[in-house]
């Protein structure tokens, strides 16, 4: 345990001040064993995640389904009656719309004979895990960019998706080396760019069965992020939000990748 500790949970959420936020960023960067505290608490989120994810994508029987659709007008709170089942499963389909809504998922659906199902958000998890590895310096990476044919078979195995590494030098960005992330619950490979004022550029995969079409811009926290798919994976470049080339930066990968 750290000094930094109880901080580093909040401090993954966004939730410290500016200032305690940088103190701890500066801390990351010098200190393996807070680096480690770090890690091993987004893997429990992930991990928390994952088995969120997993119970939601249990079945919902047809008749709690129609029971939920059908429900009447909650009585006043003054008018006494008997318990009854029908009380019994509304009061149940509030605890799973409690439930559902205060997740990461999404509703894909609801008819008689669907089940409510949720898709965990993997864009979240990237900016948390951009926010702290942009600012490791000499640790930015795990495998350096002179080991790219190695880079390429690693990752290409482990997120089950071709890893292919962009040339996006003409935007002013130099390939630095990759990391393996695990968002949503599934491998991701991460490709690190920095450009001549060491500010980092991130280019993501996660293997896919439903690629997303088109371009989409989103900023999460202090990060823009711009996504597409392709082949039998979603892509997503992520970098601050004072760029204005990220989209060209998006196009030029996703000609590459």
């Amino acid at each position: 345990m750290t000094d930094y500790t109880e901080k580093l949970s909040a401090f993954l959420d966004g939730e410290l001040p500016e200032d305690e936020a940088h103190e701890i960023e500066k801390a990351l960067a010098s200190d393996p064993e807070l680096q480690t505290e770090l890690e091993a608490i987004m893997a429990a989120d992930t991990a928390a995640q994952e088995t969120f994810a997993a119970m939601l994508e249990e079945p919902v029987p047809f008749e709690l389904a129609a029971a939920i659709q059908d429900a009447p007008v909650a009585s006043a709170a003054n008018e006494p009656r008997p318990p009854s089942a029908l009380g019994w499963i509304s009061a149940l389909a509030v605890v799973i719309a409690l439930l559902i809504g205060g997740g990461t998922g999404y509703f894909t659906g609801l008819s008689q004979n669907q089940q409510i199902a949720a898709a965990p958000g993997w864009l979240d998890d990237i900016a948390d895990y951009h926010r702290v590895y942009a600012s490791q310096g000499r640790h930015l990476v795990e495998v350096p960019a002179d080991e790219a044919d190695h880079i390429k078979t690693w990752l290409t195995k482990s997120v089950g998706a071709e890893v292919r590494i962009p040339d996006l030098s003409e935007h002013g960005l130099t390939f630095r080396g990759a990391r393996l992330l695990v968002a949503a619950g599934k491998p991701v490979s991460q490709l690190m760019y920095t450009d001549t004022q060491k500010r980092v550029v991130a280019l993501c995969l996660i293997q896919s069965d439903s690629p997303r079409e088109g371009f989409d811009e989103r900023t999460i926290g202090v990060f823009d992020m711009v996504t597409w798919g392709a082949r039998n994976a979603n892509f997503v470049i992520v970098g601050d939000e004072d760029r204005d080339d990220l989209g060209d930066i998006a196009l030029s990968a996703a000609e590459q990748a």
